[in-house]
Order: structure tokens, then C-alpha cells, then sequence
């Protein structure tokens, strides 16, 4: 299994993951929930542990 991180959205706190590659990135993610784009640096809530 590839690693992946939870973040929540800033914007409707939907909680999403995605990979890992993209945790230290500019990338912006974009919310499955609400469409909203946002850089993971302004994430709600970022959960990356490694189990």
C-alpha cells in the first residue's frame, strides 16, 4: 500500500486523503465534498501518521 496522508477542508471540513507525494508540495487539493481548492499548508487538519 502506497503512503497517503487525511486532510480536512478548510472550507466544509470534509475529511479526504491523498497521497503522500503531495503533503509538501504547492499543489492545490481540491475537497470530493465541496470543490473547494485549497493548499494543504491551510488544511483544517492534516493526519500523516504512519501506522
Amino acid at each position: 500500500m502506497e503512503r497517503i496522508f487525511w486532510v480536512k477542508c478548510p472550507d466544509c471540513s470534509g475529511r479526504f486523503y491523498a497521497d503522500y507525494g503531495l503533503r509538501f508540495t504547492d499543489v492545490e487539493l481540491i475537497c470530493p465534498f465541496c470543490q473547494q481548492s485549497f493548499k494543504v499548508a491551510d488544511a483544517k487538519e492534516i493526519d500523516d501518521r504512519w501506522f
